[in-house]
């Protein structure tokens, strides 16, 4: 490996996370959401795509936030119309966060431009090119996770 090289990735990853970053918050700005408000639907939608909508405790622990901020984040989520609170277990003591129409709506709305952009980016890649990014975007997602439990 060259380390030249490696160090030039790490500063182009470090400035798509702050490219990332800025999206995310004029993004936000514009339609009077906070980061962390966007963050917490996009983690309700992840879980949702695999299957079941998260409980509070959750969402918490994914956001790294304590219980009454994230209690404080869903009342502002709810009045805003963006996530509902079911009890839709069996145990009805367990309460799980959806995402309302109104925020699946406002989704595509504020990352559509997004999103086209990158597929623009990423058909002119080979599939062989592609597989070879995700592995290593996959990769990178968990050293980010494993390095942020360092020190817990």
């Amino acid at each position: 490996m060259n380390s030249s090289s490696a160090h030039a990735l790490l500063l182009l990853l470090q400035q798509f996370v702050q490219a990332s970053d800025r999206y995310v918050e004029s993004t936000g700005t514009r339609h009077h959401l906070h980061r962390t408000d966007m963050n917490a639907i996009a983690i309700i939608i992840r879980f949702m795509l695999a299957g079941n909508a998260p409980t509070p405790g959750e969402l918490s622990r994914e956001l790294s936030l304590s219980a009454p901020a994230t209690s404080a984040l869903l009342e502002r989520l709810e009045r805003s119309g963006h996530v509902e609170r079911l009890r839709i277990d069996n145990d009805r003591r367990v309460v799980r966060i959806r995402i309302t129409q109104k925020a699946k709506t406002e989704g595509q709305l504020m990352f559509a431009p997004l999103a086209a952009s990158m597929m623009g980016i990423i058909a002119n890649y080979a599939e062989s090119d592609i597989a070879l990014i995700t592995k290593f975007m996959t990769e990178a997602i968990s050293g980010v996770d494993n390095a942020s439990k360092v020190g817990e």
